[in-house]
């Protein structure tokens, strides 16, 4: 496996000479609350169903409290990834968790994003005093040094909180990383926001982190905005609203989970899930890996690398004034195909024309459910108005020549 890189253009990833798709999932407390046989449990299947990138937090404790202890006696006054808690000088036993968690990723050509100063809220930066500017630069060095010829990794910069806060923190991390040798590519993880908003032009951000937790329906507002800013970097909404999420005030349902997927992508960017159950690793995690919304990701990433993905171009001005109002849309750079994206039953018009021309076409209603196609037809012309099929919840349009 080489290391992982941006793309010419500034808008993808390439990974040993070819376009990388991005499917990501969160296990956040992985490596101190599952072990070995699970965790190989867990990336064996999720490499099955598709998923290429996993993010993992080298520290856990959740705002605070709670912490997913490795030995008896932990506390946020007695951390156990660091010796006297002074991140300064982590330890190597805690670690070598970390280590069995970058080998078995290994093993299933994963890619492992790891926040290494998280903890949920900022547990170890605001909630509790731990990692400051004084020992983030030299934690940053250590993990670099220990990890840096490891082509899987990807760092992500950040403490899950706004990233105007402690940017001080933030640049000392990044520094560390470099003076420790790593090259892989680094991001910012922001809580409620965007990496883009504080760190763009920052050398040291490869690419562009989007958390929108509960605000689902601004997915493709965020992901397009970020995407057209320049110098180009990817864009990856990486934490949205949690399938079976407990704590958003209405259900977080597979159809959900579709809407923020199909959003991000066809906006220009890249998209990770996750699942309540798995990063709070309930008693039912297990049985959590086979959730509806997972596997019908595994759809969705059979219906993009179907086709030459990495040529799309988001293009909302399909709909007119209909913005952000009518589908998501994206059109291949050289016209010769469309996609849109109906988070919902829909009747909307179309300029068709900007794929090839205007046709003839053959158009294609897809349920993204099932991955099955419903129907065919041919349009031509200028204009054309549609009706998404009114046996899908959601649904997806494909024009093509």
């Amino acid at each position: 496996m080489g290391f992982l890189e941006i793309s010419e253009n500034g808008h993808y990833f390439v990974k040993d000479g070819a376009p990388f798709f991005w499917l990501g999932d969160t296990l956040w407390p992985a490596p101190c609350a599952y072990s070995e046989e699970e965790i190989d449990f867990y990336f064996k299947r999720r490499k099955e169903q598709g998923f290429t990138v996993i993010h993992i937090m080298a520290t856990w404790a959740s705002f605070g409290g709670d912490l997913y202890a490795v030995k008896k006696g932990d506390s946020v006054n007695n951390m156990p990834m660091w010796l006297n808690n002074n991140p300064a000088t982590p330890d190597p036993e805690y670690f070598k968790s970390v280590d069995m968690v970058v080998r078995l990723a290994a093993k299933y050509d994963l890619l492992l994003v790891i926040l290494p100063c998280g903890g949920g809220g900022g547990t170890f930066v605001g909630y509790n005093k731990i990692i400051t500017a004084e020992n983030a630069r030299a934690y940053a060095r250590w993990l670099a040094n220990r990890y840096k010829d490891e082509p899987h990794i990807i760092w992500a910069n950040g403490f899950d909180l706004q990233p105007w806060l402690y940017e001080d923190i933030a640049q000392e991390f990044a520094a560390g990383i470099r003076e420790g040798g790593a090259k892989q590519l680094m991001s910012y993880h922001a809580s409620g926001g965007n990496s883009s908003s504080f760190f763009h032009n920052e050398a040291w951000l490869d690419m562009n982190f989007i958390q929108t937790w509960a605000d689902y329906n601004s997915v493709s507002q965020m992901v397009t905005a970020d995407y057209n800013r320049r110098p180009y970097k990817p864009v990856v909404h990486v934490e949205g609203a949690y399938e079976d999420g407990i704590e958003y005030g209405s259900p977080i349902t597979s159809r959900i989970v579709r809407l923020q997927a199909y959003n991000s992508i066809l906006a220009g960017g890249f998209h990770t899930y996750g699942h309540n159950d798995m990063w709070r690793k309930s008693p039912y995690w297990r049985d959590c890996i086979e959730a509806k919304g997972a596997n019908e990701l595994t759809i969705l990433k059979n219906f993009f690398t179907s086709f030459e993905w990495w040529k799309l171009r988001p293009n909302v001005s399909l709909f007119g004034s209909e913005v952000w109002r009518g589908p998501a849309a994206a059109i291949s750079e050289d016209g010769s195909f469309g996609i849109c994206y109906c988070a919902s039953r829909m009747e909307f018009t179309m300029h068709i024309d900007c794929v090839e021309g205007g046709g003839p076409l053959r158009a294609a209603w897809i349920d993204p459910a099932t991955g099955k196609e419903i129907s065919r037809f041919t349009v031509s012309g200028k204009v054309h108005s549609f009706i998404s099929p009114a046996c899908c919840d959601d649904a997806l349009l494909v024009l093509k020549r």
